[in-house]
């Protein structure tokens, strides 16, 4: 791999932009106000330290050990482990398909939240909260996230053409301008009259919420979501890394940065929704909370009357979280190129362009009316379903090859006093992640067939099949015509008998 990062701290800051994102700003807010707080809280920090450590690190420690991304890593253990990695890499490029999509959500949101908190005092809450969905994007095709996407490839363009420390660069400001308005918005929230009640409703611990399957199955699932693992970006940043790299303690500071961000998050959330009565609603993380919660708390945030300073923060808000969906969205499609190029001895350049083109087409439908039914449900499929299965499968894959690749000494080596024992690294990776990735993915498939019995969310199954089982079989069959295209590609040409 010709291209590496100049310094440990650049790979850092990368890192630390791919795991940071909306599943830190919108996600970890609900699932803690829906499973008692302080107790979802408690069950994060150990799950993240036992099993989100030893992966993340185990990843980043691959990469840098075979100088590839996730295919090359796990067929440099196993042959056949080879298209498990192309599936993990491809998942991630249609997670980064849907984060771009959302992008142009954001931005238009960005936009016309100044003309919301202006009209905000003549409005009921039920008017605002359908405000996005109803007014600002319509039912018609919106050339207002149109544009907005073309914008954003584009520059997703520029970030991926640069390489490693093109995406470092970036990540110092898309990381740092988010949590610092974060920083911001907490520090507000806690001049709301209830700051006290959101503090002590996110930070005691409600103990009889441990007894609910349902928190132990989502705080662990958010582990291997918010990390970025399973996804194929830490073993393509792994291989940009220079020897001297210490992994256990790189692993840490980034595991450490997305827990904090997660917190802060949902110090925000949890403030300025009780502070303007939406309590009710902090529980609607996700989609759903940013463009319909999130409006109605924005527009009260600094009284009715207080139009500018609030679409001020409206702006500053949503941008924030679409720098934070951008740095994700170029972490994930690297995940696919650094493969892809290594592969073929590709132009990485002409690779980067071709995948924007075909991706700023696909997202197109997010600016019509199928936008929200497509981003529901491809989200569903890719980030719960195909990512539960990927989980599964990596799993097994480092729980065999762990000793063939002599893991425990590749996270340790470098390291001063911070290191994870081969011991615990052995019981995570051969016995913890196997198990919680397979309860996780029965559970997941058995609610789907018993409990909303192949109708999620209510969607008829042709759209489900459109937009979900698509999806799914884009990310699985990846390898396979990856492996095909690449033996054509450089089959000998037959030669002609002669007569």
């Amino acid at each position: 791999m010709a291209q590496k990062f100049s310094s440990h701290v650049n790979f850092v800051f990368a890192s630390i932009g791919a795991a940071v994102g909306l599943g830190n700003a919108l996600r970890f807010p609900g699932l803690c106000a829906k499973y008692g707080g302080g107790a979802f809280l408690l069950v994060y920090s150990v799950s993240l330290v036992c099993l989100g450590l030893p992966l993340l690190t185990s990843e980043i420690a691959l990469g840098r050990k075979y100088g590839g991304g996730a295919p090359k890593c796990f067929g440099s253990l196993f042959p056949r482990a080879e298209k498990v990695g192309w599936a993990c890499s491809f998942n991630s490029l249609a997670v980064a398909v849907i984060y771009v999509g959302l992008v142009g959500w954001l931005i238009c949101a960005g936009v016309k939240m100044p003309s919301l908190c202006a009209s905000a005092p003549r409005r009921t809450q039920a008017e605002i909260s359908g405000w996005f969905f109803g007014e600002a994007l319509g039912g018609k095709f919106s050339l207002i996230v149109a544009a907005a996407l073309a914008a954003v490839w584009a520059a997703v363009y520029f970030l991926l053409r640069g390489g490693a420390d093109t995406l470092s660069r970036a990540a110092k400001y898309t990381v740092t301008l988010p949590v610092a308005m974060l920083v911001f918005m907490a520090c507000r929230g806690m001049f709301y009259p209830r700051a006290g009640a959101a503090l002590r409703a996110l930070f005691v611990p409600d103990f009889s919420a441990l007894a609910t399957a349902e928190l132990w199955v989502n705080a662990l699932g958010q582990v291997f979501f918010s990390l970025s693992v399973l996804a194929g970006i830490m073993p393509a940043y792994g291989a940009y890394l220079p020897k001297g790299a210490r992994v256990a303690r790189d692993g840490a500071v980034i595991a450490a940065a997305d827990l904090g961000v997660s917190v802060l998050s949902s110090v925000v959330a949890f403030t300025t929704l009780y502070g303007c009565g939406l309590q009710g609603a902090a529980e609607q993380g996700g989609v759903i909370a940013s463009f319909s919660v999130y409006p109605v708390a924005i527009s009260r945030a600094f009284g009715e009357g207080a139009t500018a300073a609030n679409a001020v923060l409206g702006v500053l808000f949503y941008f924030s979280l679409a720098l934070m969906a951008v740095q994700s969205a170029v972490s994930m499609i690297e995940a696919a190129l650094n493969p892809i190029a290594d592969k073929f001895s590709a132009d990485r350049k002409r690779a980067a362009l071709k995948i924007c083109i075909v991706g700023f087409a696909v997202t197109c439908v997010f600016a019509s009316g199928y936008g929200k039914c497509a981003l529901d449900i491809a989200d569903h499929f890719a980030n719960y379903f195909d990512i539960l299965i990927l989980a599964v499968a990596e799993c097994i894959v480092l729980s065999a090859g762990m000793d063939r690749a002599n893991l425990a000494f590749e996270i340790n080596r470098y390291c001063g006093f911070f290191r994870i024992h081969p011991s615990a690294l052995k019981i995570s990776l051969k016995a913890l992640c196997p198990a919680v990735a397979s309860a996780l993915c029965i559970v997941a498939f058995c609610s789907y067939i018993f409990k909303e019995k192949f109708l999620y969310g209510g969607y008829p199954l042709w759209a489900q099949m459109v937009f979900g089982l698509s999806v799914s079989v884009f990310t699985f069959s990846a390898g396979f015509f990856v492996n095909l295209f690449y033996r054509v590609k450089n089959s000998p040409p037959r030669r002609l008998k002669k007569i």
